[in-house]
């Protein structure tokens, strides 16, 4: 286990000291290892005498305190803990924060076991997780929060730091950018969680945050950017005067911050002519630095029980692409799961499983001659034992939280058999399969759809990995229909959907892959356009037995959105259609005339 200098700077924070402090006694983790020091930016409350009159001093390794005459800001008041500390490992803690108790012994696994190259750790934060993409596998990210984040003190201090000239927000990113550009790699660890009372309420629009972010991605564009990069600057910095901003002042704010800006901004462009030969590229995203993943303000927490979960996985003779959605299983937050592994001819992945992936929970076994995909979906579903299955194929991946998520609303929602997620479409161009090299092209939500029986039945917005769904449903209602050569999940969900409830998550979780430059050949697509049909027309009589509210609601839901209802009439067969709401009035007369 490393040794841990922890830093938190405080300014008038006497609401926050004791649930910060009392996390901290809680935590997993030897505590003559960690070291406590406080650096107070001259508050006013009655910070300083909290931190003084704190009678768990002796917990810790050492508490430290040093109260300053002015406010040094966040990054100035980090590097001053830094200079008065010496553990090889500091941990940067807000305290608006409480660490979970195994926050500790996650942050040391992941440097123990993580890669050489790695610079800085961050943990992740509840109830609201910061919503930027990070890699699913090697869980890499490209920037990371000062909130809770880790790093090795001597690359941190090679990096030069927090920059003093930043008083508070965009200091993490230009950190992070900073270490990039000298070649370290940055990691996000969603097992270590810091629960961190940065919002009241969701969405929250905080003033000082509003212009001091804003501004911060402006010089940042100077500091790491084209002059194409920071002329957009401008234009989106002038694009606030024709926003209602968060304070009455608001105009005379943002025309205050232009008239300096270009002098300001000179003085940051001075890392760029010094570092240009570094080629680093920032990732601007117009006010964000990275793809946004959508539920920034779901609330997390973990579930209260921890059902088992059997995540089925098909594979094809390709054990480099499945040895991916194999990390991304192993990187799940959820600690309760089975995986269950058919490959679809000989047992070419065997080897690998049995070399690699030792600690996880896998069943495998191959068919010996090839089954089809449809057979070997059956196969994984009676072999699994867990309460709650979930897909996932050998090219798709889960985030860290996805398992968690799920579960956690279907134990909340005991009423409805499923759940779903949104998922990210990737096109991918494979580069190499030996070894396994690809480009994904860009990140697309293609499916955000709330749970709509009507909109199913015209077209699958289920990706397959995005369900989590009871055992029970299949022991109802069966597996995948092996007369299917396509479209099976379509058909499973649309079986399970048509009599039970799905719940809809409104966070992004996992992703998939499309080829990033498909080749249509005549034949498959007409096996699709016909399979479409055959799908269509065998759930065409089903009697739906479902509530009239949930008829209603399902119509008004369409009426909302003219578009979709629309494109639904004009692609399904309108007799089709109307013969679904007879048979829905129909049962309903029956059932009130008797």
């Amino acid at each position: 286990m490393i040794d841990i200098d922890v830093i938190l700077v405080t300014y008038n924070s006497e609401k926050w000291i004791p649930g910060c402090l009392s996390s901290l006694e809680k935590a997993n983790y030897p505590k003559e290892k960690i070291t406590l020091t406080f650096v107070d930016n001259n508050s006013t409350d009655k910070t300083r005498e909290l931190l003084e009159n704190y009678k768990g001093k002796q917990t810790f390794g050492a508490f430290n305190t040093f109260f300053m005459e002015k406010n040094l800001g966040f990054g100035k008041g980090n590097n001053y803990g830094v200079e008065k500390t010496n553990q090889a490992y500091v941990y940067f803690l807000n305290v608006d924060t409480e660490i979970d108790e195994d926050c500790f012994l996650a942050l040391s696994n992941a440097v123990e076991k993580g890669p050489s190259e790695a610079a800085l750790w961050e943990s992740r934060q509840f109830p609201y997780e910061h919503p930027k993409v990070y890699n699913p596998v090697t869980l890499e990210t490209s920037w990371s929060s000062g909130a809770c984040m880790l790093v090795d003190r001597q690359r941190f201090i090679e990096v030069g730091m927090f920059d003093d000239k930043i008083f508070m927000y965009g200091e993490d990113v230009d950190l992070s950018w900073r270490m990039r550009a000298h070649g370290y790699k940055l990691q996000y660890i969603s097992k270590s969680i810091v629960t961190h009372y940065t919002y009241m309420s969701a969405n929250e629009v905080k003033p000082n945050q509003f212009y001091n972010s804003t501004y911060m991605n402006f010089m940042l564009r100077y500091k790491f950017g084209t002059w194409k990069d920071i002329f957009k600057g401008y234009a989106m910095y002038h694009g606030l005067f024709f926003v209602n901003g968060p304070s009455e002042g608001h105009k005379k704010i943002i025309f205050k911050k232009i008239i300096g800006s270009f002098f300001e901004g000179m003085k940051y462009r001075r890392w760029y002519r010094k570092n240009k030969d570094k080629n680093f590229k920032p990732g601007f995203k117009l006010w964000d630095y990275e793809i946004i993943r959508d539920g920034a303000f779901y609330v997390n927490q973990l579930p209260a029980e921890q059902p088992l979960v059997s995540v089925l996985i098909r594979t094809c003779g390709r054990p480099n692409v499945l040895r991916e959605a194999l990390i991304s299983v192993r990187n799940q937050t959820y600690k309760n799961i089975e995986v269950v592994v058919v490959e679809d001819g000989p047992d070419i992945s065997r080897s690998m499983i049995a070399t690699e992936f030792a600690d996880l929970n896998i069943v495998y076994q191959a068919t010996g001659e090839s089954v089809g995909r449809c057979e070997v979906g059956n196969i994984a579903l009676a072999t699994a034992t867990g309460i709650y299955f979930n897909f996932l194929d050998d090219d798709d991946l889960f985030y860290a939280e996805h398992v968690e998520v799920l579960v956690d609303q279907l134990l909340q929602h005991p009423n409805h058999k499923a759940a779903y997620s949104i998922s990210f479409e990737v096109p991918t161009e494979v580069i190499s399969r030996e070894p396994y090299v690809y480009k994904e092209l860009f990140h697309n939500v293609q499916h955000k759809q709330p749970f709509n029986r009507l909109v199913l039945m015209h077209h699958n917005y289920f990706p397959i990995q995005t369900v989590m769904f009871k055992r029970e449903l299949y022991e109802e209602l069966g597996g995948i229909d092996l007369s299917l050569e396509v479209l099976e999940d379509w058909d499973l969900w649309l079986r399970y959907a048509l009599r039970h409830n799905f719940k809809y998550v409104e966070k992004l979780t996992s992703l998939y892959r499309i080829p990033a430059h498909p080749v249509h050949h005549g034949n498959r697509q007409e096996l699709f356009d016909r399979y479409l049909q055959i799908v269509r027309n065998k759930h065409m009589n089903q009697r739906l037995e479902i509530t009239m509210a949930d008829i209603f609601k399902d119509a008004e839901y369409l009426m909302n959105k003219p578009a979709t209802i629309i494109h639904t009439i004009r692609r399904m067969n309108a007799r089709t259609f109307a013969f679904k709401v007879r048979n829905k009035l129909f049962y309903w007369a029956k059932r009130v005339l008797k």
